[in-house]
């Protein structure tokens, strides 16, 4: 009697298993049919599948719902695995506008997810602008679980990582992206940009500029720095996507360079060519720009070296790469980049080997910006202190015919230790008051004045002139953080998936070219306020 208890108890329970199973397949039919995505609604009207199983369909493994439009839309969890970009998300277009999931399938996760890995951490406005909903009371949530850090800052609140060390990291980079005087335009009132539009801006640069391989294959490089893709999944994005096709003038999905032919492409594409591109679209938005042209910010950052095995970079086997230190040691490459303060694009980019001072990195960059660009309106060149030396300053003025206005670097001798100590002081003091250097010269002894080789009719020459100016700018140099920040987080400066070292070069340009590329975009579109917003790229 028991076994057979037993055995009408698993056959039942078959049967439950393989009607779950049934209505999975009807749905992922569905999907199939619909471009990958459908409401709750369409589901029930065009299935056969219970009204709870939709209605409950969020809990299972196999599909997503949508983190806006209060979960009514549904996709298949292997697609937004596969489609989503290299932060998670996935956006497709549908009947209510964008439909938003993410691979940690939750708003919860997510936020959790975005609060951890955001330079500068997330706040509700961030929040809202990324998921397409109101984030308040899921963010509060996980900040009451001591799942996440909330921080007051500047009228709202910040949320961070829940470990210290890479809170005050978040907190500090927040601090650091304070806008600039020159605001961008709201970025809500205009929507979106699209993937297709930002192929065919490039395009229409391309095709006059690359030589070493076709414009529309550099085209679809350009598009894999948004995406993170392998060249594989390249190609089956390339494949999959009507839109993303027409753009690159591939009529049937047979047409679409396969994986292997894609990597020869970005093996071939030369880094040069694509400067070429950076330039043309730069001058493009330049042009139009009230203050582009006055004041440029160079940096650098590192990023490290891909390799096989740990071995290989202990032993140092990685071409072109080294160790260095730059926030700590590290294998790799340094990158730096000339912005525009105005207009926050990278105008210039050059790469060298991890073990490069900054110093020294600073006469090819300034060679590669002079070559490209008229500088007869630049102002001055602004700079962190590990730019600061005479050499540069003088290397700077020669070339470009205007000050390094570099931060004093305390290490290089102590008259220049006090010298920044003084500075930073009087600013403390009495920055309200200074409007020009001249302001600030007059409340300094005029002793301490003569000593630091103020002298009649030569005080714009002397360091300390520089110094004052130096400090007045330093606002703008803000800039260029929030222009690595977007770099790193949208186009995948730091991703890099090569070996060879002009492949990482390639890669390292393609990075600017794409964000260059969203910005020139959103210019051509009418959408001032997406200039600086590659985060609304779908």
């Amino acid at each position: 009697m028991g076994s057979r208890i037993v055995g009408m108890t698993n056959t039942r329970s078959d049967i439950s298993e393989n009607t779950v199973e049934d209505h999975k397949s009807a749905v992922r039919e569905f999907l199939q049919a619909h471009e990958e995505v459908a409401s709750k609604d369409a589901l029930r009207a065009g299935t056969e599948v219970p009204a709870w199983y939709i209605t409950q369909i969020a809990s299972t493994d196999a599909f997503y719902t949508s983190l806006n439009h209060n979960g009514n839309y549904v996709a298949s969890k292997h697609i937004v695995g596969h489609r989503s970009s290299h932060d998670g998300f996935w956006r497709p277009e549908v009947d209510d506008g964008v439909a938003v999931f993410h691979r940690k399938r939750t708003t919860k996760a997510t936020l959790k997810h975005l609060s951890f890995r955001r330079p500068s951490g997330l706040t509700p406005s961030e929040a809202r602008e990324i998921l397409d909903r109101q984030c308040y009371r899921p963010l509060r949530k996980l900040a009451e679980n001591d799942e996440v850090y909330a921080a007051d800052w500047n009228n709202t609140t910040v949320y961070a990582h829940s470990w210290p060390s890479r809170r005050d990291d978040q907190l500090s980079q927040r601090q650091t992206d304070q806008p600039a005087d020159l605001a961008p335009d709201d970025g809500d009132a205009d929507g979106y940009l699209y993937r297709d539009e930002l192929i065919a801006t490039f395009l229409s640069v391309a095709v006059s500029q690359i030589q070493s391989i076709t414009p529309e294959r550099a085209a679809a490089l350009v598009l894999r720095q948004f995406e993170g893709d392998s060249f594989d999944a390249l190609e089956r994005r390339l494949r999959r996507n009507h839109s993303f096709r027409e753009a690159l003038d591939y009529v049937e999905p047979e047409d679409v360079p396969d994986g292997t032919s894609l990597w020869r492409a970005f093996d071939e594409l030369h880094p040069d060519e694509l400067r070429d591109c950076l330039q043309s679209m730069c001058s493009e938005l330049l042009a139009d720009h009230e203050h582009g042209g006055e004041f440029v910010v160079i940096d650098g950052t590192h990023i490290a070296a891909w390799a096989n095995t740990r071995e290989e970079i202990e032993n140092g086997d990685v071409e072109g790469a080294s160790w260095g230190q730059h926030e700590g040691k590290f294998y790799g490459y340094k990158v730096y980049i000339v912005v525009d303060a105005a207009a926050e694009l990278p105008v210039a980019i050059t790469m060298e080997t991890g073990k490069t001072h900054d110093c020294s990195g600073f006469e090819p960059l300034i060679d590669e910006f002079e070559e490209r660009y008229d500088t007869d309106e630049l102002q001055a060149v602004l700079a962190d202190a590990g730019f600061d030396s005479q050499g540069n300053r003088d290397y700077c003025q020669d070339s470009l015919h205007c000050p390094l206005l570099g931060a004093i670097n305390p290490r290089r001798s102590s008259p220049l230790a006090t010298i920044k100590q003084e500075i930073k002081e009087l600013f403390e003091e009495h920055g309200d008051e200074i409007d020009s250097p001249y302001d600030a010269l007059e409340k300094l002894p005029q002793e301490q004045l003569s000593e630091y080789g103020v002298e009649v009719g030569s005080v714009e020459e002397s360091y300390i002139f520089q110094a004052i100016k130096e400090r007045m700018h330093r606002h703008l140099r803000a800039g260029v953080e929030r222009v690595f920040s977007r770099l790193k987080s949208f186009t995948g400066l730091d991703r890099v998936r090569a070996r060879k070292e002009d492949n990482v070069e390639t890669h390292v340009v393609l990075s600017a070219v794409a964000l260059v590329a969203a910005s020139l975009t959103a210019k051509r579109q009418n959408k001032p306020g997406l200039i600086r917003s590659p985060s609304r790229l779908i």
